[in-house]
Protein backbone atom coordinates (compact mmCIF):
# COMPACT_ATOMS: atom_id res chain seq x y z
CA UNK A 1 0.00 0.00 0.00
CA UNK A 2 1.29 3.42 -0.90
CA UNK A 3 1.82 5.95 1.82
CA UNK A 4 -0.04 9.27 2.12
CA UNK A 5 2.94 11.28 0.81
CA UNK A 6 3.27 8.99 -2.19
CA UNK A 7 -0.45 9.30 -2.85
CA UNK A 8 -0.21 13.11 -2.94
CA UNK A 9 2.25 12.81 -5.82
CA UNK A 10 -0.22 10.81 -7.95
CA UNK A 11 -2.43 12.61 -10.48
CA UNK A 12 -6.08 13.23 -9.56
CA UNK A 13 -7.32 10.49 -11.89
CA UNK A 14 -5.53 7.82 -9.86
CA UNK A 15 -6.80 8.91 -6.39
CA UNK A 16 -9.28 6.34 -4.99
CA UNK A 17 -12.79 7.84 -4.55
CA UNK A 18 -15.70 6.23 -2.72
CA UNK A 19 -19.27 7.50 -2.26
CA UNK A 20 -20.76 7.51 1.21
CA UNK A 21 -24.45 6.69 1.55
CA UNK A 22 -24.58 6.56 5.33
CA UNK A 23 -22.10 9.38 6.21
CA UNK A 24 -19.99 6.87 8.15
CA UNK A 25 -16.52 8.31 7.68
CA UNK A 26 -14.73 6.25 10.29
CA UNK A 27 -14.67 2.96 8.38
CA UNK A 28 -12.59 4.39 5.57
CA UNK A 29 -8.88 4.72 5.68
CA UNK A 30 -7.33 8.19 6.13
CA UNK A 31 -5.88 7.96 2.63
CA UNK A 32 -9.36 7.74 1.02
CA UNK A 33 -11.17 10.89 -0.17
CA UNK A 34 -14.89 10.87 0.76
CA UNK A 35 -17.47 12.91 -1.21
CA UNK A 36 -20.87 13.36 0.56
CA UNK A 37 -23.91 12.35 -1.45
CA UNK A 38 -26.82 14.59 -2.44
CA UNK A 39 -28.92 13.84 0.62
CA UNK A 40 -26.20 14.66 3.11
CA UNK A 41 -25.53 17.99 1.36
CA UNK A 42 -29.24 18.87 1.46
CA UNK A 43 -29.47 18.14 5.18
CA UNK A 44 -26.40 20.27 5.86
CA UNK A 45 -27.88 23.21 3.92
CA UNK A 46 -31.16 22.94 5.85
CA UNK A 47 -29.28 22.92 9.13
CA UNK A 48 -27.37 26.10 8.14
CA UNK A 49 -30.62 27.81 7.14
CA UNK A 50 -32.14 27.01 10.51
CA UNK A 51 -29.10 28.45 12.26
CA UNK A 52 -29.19 31.61 10.14
CA UNK A 53 -32.88 32.12 10.89
CA UNK A 54 -32.21 31.70 14.61
CA UNK A 55 -29.52 34.40 14.36
CA UNK A 56 -32.05 36.77 12.79
CA UNK A 57 -34.50 36.05 15.60
CA UNK A 58 -31.86 36.70 18.24
CA UNK A 59 -31.00 40.04 16.60
CA UNK A 60 -34.69 41.10 16.45
CA UNK A 61 -34.59 41.12 12.66
CA UNK A 62 -37.27 38.47 12.22
CA UNK A 63 -40.30 37.86 14.40
CA UNK A 64 -40.09 34.35 15.92
CA UNK A 65 -43.84 33.80 15.61
CA UNK A 66 -46.33 34.99 13.05
CA UNK A 67 -45.62 37.26 10.08
CA UNK A 68 -42.48 39.43 9.96
CA UNK A 69 -42.54 42.60 12.04
CA UNK A 70 -43.39 45.81 10.17
CA UNK A 71 -42.26 49.34 10.90
CA UNK A 72 -45.25 51.53 11.96
CA UNK A 73 -46.11 54.29 9.52
CA UNK A 74 -46.59 57.95 10.36
CA UNK A 75 -50.12 59.45 10.14
CA UNK A 76 -49.23 61.09 6.82
CA UNK A 77 -48.05 57.84 5.26
CA UNK A 78 -51.01 55.98 6.76
CA UNK A 79 -53.45 58.33 5.06
CA UNK A 80 -51.54 57.96 1.80
CA UNK A 81 -51.62 54.18 2.13
CA UNK A 82 -55.38 54.28 2.73
CA UNK A 83 -55.90 56.19 -0.51
CA UNK A 84 -56.19 59.72 0.89
CA UNK A 85 -53.47 62.05 -0.36
CA UNK A 86 -51.86 64.83 1.66
CA UNK A 87 -53.18 67.44 -0.78
CA UNK A 88 -56.73 66.24 -0.22
CA UNK A 89 -56.25 66.39 3.54
CA UNK A 90 -54.96 69.96 3.30
CA UNK A 91 -57.91 70.90 1.11
CA UNK A 92 -60.35 69.43 3.62
CA UNK A 93 -58.66 71.20 6.52
CA UNK A 94 -58.47 74.45 4.55
CA UNK A 95 -62.16 74.34 3.74
CA UNK A 96 -62.98 73.73 7.36
CA UNK A 97 -60.85 76.67 8.48
CA UNK A 98 -62.37 78.88 5.80
CA UNK A 99 -65.88 77.98 6.90
CA UNK A 100 -64.94 78.63 10.51
CA UNK A 101 -63.54 82.05 9.59
CA UNK A 102 -66.68 82.92 7.62
CA UNK A 103 -68.89 81.99 10.55
CA UNK A 104 -66.80 83.98 13.01
CA UNK A 105 -66.78 87.00 10.68
CA UNK A 106 -70.58 86.90 10.51
CA UNK A 107 -70.86 86.90 14.28
CA UNK A 108 -68.32 89.64 15.13
CA UNK A 109 -67.31 92.68 13.06
CA UNK A 110 -63.57 93.07 12.38
CA UNK A 111 -61.56 95.16 14.83
CA UNK A 112 -59.90 97.96 12.90
CA UNK A 113 -59.14 100.21 15.88
CA UNK A 114 -56.36 98.00 17.20
CA UNK A 115 -54.69 97.81 13.79
CA UNK A 116 -54.75 101.58 13.41
CA UNK A 117 -53.21 102.05 16.83
CA UNK A 118 -50.49 99.50 16.11
CA UNK A 119 -49.76 101.02 12.72
CA UNK A 120 -49.48 104.46 14.29
CA UNK A 121 -46.75 103.31 16.67
CA UNK A 122 -43.17 103.83 15.58
CA UNK A 123 -40.07 102.29 17.06
CA UNK A 124 -37.37 104.79 17.93
CA UNK A 125 -33.81 103.59 17.37
CA UNK A 126 -30.86 105.51 18.80
CA UNK A 127 -27.43 104.80 17.41
CA UNK A 128 -24.01 106.20 18.21
CA UNK A 129 -20.45 105.08 17.64
CA UNK A 130 -17.78 104.65 20.29
CA UNK A 131 -15.92 107.75 19.10
CA UNK A 132 -19.06 109.87 19.34
CA UNK A 133 -19.80 108.74 22.89
CA UNK A 134 -16.19 109.26 23.97
CA UNK A 135 -16.35 112.78 22.59
CA UNK A 136 -19.67 113.40 24.34
CA UNK A 137 -18.32 112.10 27.66
CA UNK A 138 -15.30 114.38 27.42
CA UNK A 139 -17.53 117.32 26.56
CA UNK A 140 -19.74 116.61 29.57
CA UNK A 141 -16.75 116.70 31.94
CA UNK A 142 -15.46 119.88 30.35
CA UNK A 143 -18.82 121.61 30.86
CA UNK A 144 -19.45 120.36 34.43
CA UNK A 145 -16.02 120.56 36.06
CA UNK A 146 -14.09 123.57 37.35
CA UNK A 147 -10.77 122.53 35.79
CA UNK A 148 -10.04 124.94 32.99
CA UNK A 149 -6.97 123.01 31.84
CA UNK A 150 -9.02 119.91 31.04
CA UNK A 151 -9.83 119.10 27.42
CA UNK A 152 -12.15 116.37 26.07
CA UNK A 153 -9.17 114.73 24.37
CA UNK A 154 -7.69 114.03 27.81
CA UNK A 155 -10.58 111.73 28.67
CA UNK A 156 -10.22 109.79 25.42
CA UNK A 157 -6.52 109.28 26.11
CA UNK A 158 -7.13 108.14 29.71
CA UNK A 159 -9.73 105.52 28.81
CA UNK A 160 -7.93 104.25 25.72
CA UNK A 161 -4.64 103.87 27.61
CA UNK A 162 -6.15 101.64 30.29
CA UNK A 163 -8.09 99.53 27.79
CA UNK A 164 -5.03 99.04 25.57
CA UNK A 165 -2.81 98.13 28.53
CA UNK A 166 -5.22 95.41 29.69
CA UNK A 167 -5.38 93.99 26.18
CA UNK A 168 -1.61 93.90 25.76
CA UNK A 169 -1.06 92.35 29.19
CA UNK A 170 -3.61 89.60 28.48
CA UNK A 171 -6.12 90.56 31.16
CA UNK A 172 -8.92 90.74 28.59
CA UNK A 173 -9.52 89.31 25.13
CA UNK A 174 -12.00 91.93 23.90
CA UNK A 175 -11.80 95.70 24.25
CA UNK A 176 -13.97 97.09 27.02
CA UNK A 177 -14.58 100.50 25.45
CA UNK A 178 -17.82 100.17 23.50
CA UNK A 179 -21.09 102.16 23.42
CA UNK A 180 -22.92 100.10 26.06
CA UNK A 181 -20.06 100.25 28.56
CA UNK A 182 -19.52 103.95 27.91
CA UNK A 183 -23.12 104.58 28.93
CA UNK A 184 -22.34 102.88 32.25
CA UNK A 185 -19.19 104.99 32.70
CA UNK A 186 -21.18 108.12 31.92
CA UNK A 187 -23.79 107.20 34.54
CA UNK A 188 -21.15 107.08 37.29
CA UNK A 189 -19.28 110.19 36.13
CA UNK A 190 -22.55 112.12 35.85
CA UNK A 191 -23.40 111.33 39.48
CA UNK A 192 -19.91 111.91 40.92
CA UNK A 193 -17.78 114.47 39.09
CA UNK A 194 -19.99 117.62 39.14
CA UNK A 195 -20.57 117.53 42.92
CA UNK A 196 -17.12 116.39 44.02
CA UNK A 197 -15.39 119.16 45.96
CA UNK A 198 -12.00 117.44 46.22
CA UNK A 199 -11.22 117.88 42.52
CA UNK A 200 -8.88 120.85 42.10
CA UNK A 201 -6.38 119.77 39.44
CA UNK A 202 -6.27 117.68 36.30
CA UNK A 203 -4.56 114.89 38.26
CA UNK A 204 -7.41 114.84 40.78
CA UNK A 205 -9.89 114.63 37.94
CA UNK A 206 -7.82 111.89 36.32
CA UNK A 207 -7.85 109.85 39.55
CA UNK A 208 -11.63 110.13 39.91
CA UNK A 209 -12.24 109.21 36.27
CA UNK A 210 -10.06 106.10 36.57
CA UNK A 211 -11.89 105.15 39.76
CA UNK A 212 -15.20 105.36 37.91
CA UNK A 213 -13.66 103.33 35.10
CA UNK A 214 -12.48 100.62 37.51
CA UNK A 215 -15.97 100.26 38.97
CA UNK A 216 -17.36 100.05 35.43
CA UNK A 217 -14.91 97.25 34.64
CA UNK A 218 -15.95 95.45 37.82
CA UNK A 219 -19.66 95.69 36.97
CA UNK A 220 -19.63 95.32 33.18
CA UNK A 221 -16.35 93.59 32.32
CA UNK A 222 -16.14 90.05 30.97
CA UNK A 223 -13.36 88.99 33.34
CA UNK A 224 -13.69 88.02 37.00
CA UNK A 225 -11.11 90.53 38.21
CA UNK A 226 -8.72 93.15 36.86
CA UNK A 227 -5.34 94.40 38.05
CA UNK A 228 -5.29 97.62 40.00
CA UNK A 229 -2.10 99.11 38.60
CA UNK A 230 -3.49 100.47 35.27
CA UNK A 231 -6.11 102.44 37.23
CA UNK A 232 -3.70 104.05 39.70
CA UNK A 233 -1.88 107.34 39.20
CA UNK A 234 -1.05 107.91 42.87
CA UNK A 235 0.97 106.02 45.45
CA UNK A 236 -1.68 105.96 48.15
CA UNK A 237 -4.03 103.06 47.42
CA UNK A 238 -6.20 103.80 50.43
CA UNK A 239 -7.56 106.90 48.74
CA UNK A 240 -8.43 104.84 45.68
CA UNK A 241 -10.40 102.32 47.74
CA UNK A 242 -12.13 105.08 49.69
CA UNK A 243 -13.37 106.56 46.44
CA UNK A 244 -14.57 103.12 45.28
CA UNK A 245 -16.50 102.52 48.50
CA UNK A 246 -18.09 105.97 48.33
CA UNK A 247 -19.25 105.51 44.73
CA UNK A 248 -20.63 102.01 45.27
CA UNK A 249 -22.44 102.99 48.47
CA UNK A 250 -24.15 106.04 46.99
CA UNK A 251 -24.83 104.97 43.41
CA UNK A 252 -25.15 101.18 43.36
CA UNK A 253 -28.93 101.43 42.94
CA UNK A 254 -28.67 103.32 39.66
CA UNK A 255 -26.01 100.91 38.40
CA UNK A 256 -28.33 97.97 38.88
CA UNK A 257 -31.24 99.91 37.43
CA UNK A 258 -29.28 100.65 34.26
CA UNK A 259 -28.93 96.93 33.57
CA UNK A 260 -32.50 96.02 34.49
CA UNK A 261 -34.50 98.87 32.91
CA UNK A 262 -34.29 99.42 29.18
CA UNK A 263 -36.16 102.73 29.48
CA UNK A 264 -33.61 104.07 31.95
CA UNK A 265 -30.75 102.90 29.75
CA UNK A 266 -32.28 104.67 26.75
CA UNK A 267 -32.65 107.84 28.79
CA UNK A 268 -29.00 107.86 29.88
CA UNK A 269 -27.85 106.91 26.39
CA UNK A 270 -29.82 109.77 24.82
CA UNK A 271 -28.41 112.26 27.30
CA UNK A 272 -24.84 111.20 26.54
CA UNK A 273 -25.46 111.46 22.82
CA UNK A 274 -26.70 115.04 23.15
CA UNK A 275 -23.27 116.09 24.42
CA UNK A 276 -21.59 114.48 21.42
CA UNK A 277 -23.84 116.37 18.98
CA UNK A 278 -23.33 119.72 20.73
CA UNK A 279 -19.57 119.46 20.40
Amino acid sequence: MTTYRAQRDLPYSQIPIALDNNQNYKRYEPETTVIPNFYSIREEIKRELRLNKQDFVNNNLVSPEGPPARTPLSPTHTRAANGVSAAAQRAIIGNGVAKHVEKSSEKKPPKTTGIEINSARRRTVIQASTSELLRGLGQFIAQNSHISAFEPAHLVMWLRTVDRALLLQGWQDVAFINPANLVFVFLIIREVIPDEESIHTVDDLHAWVLTCLYISYSYMGNEISYPLKPFLIELDRDKFWERCVTIVTNHSENMLRLNSSSAFFTEVFSELKTYSTDY
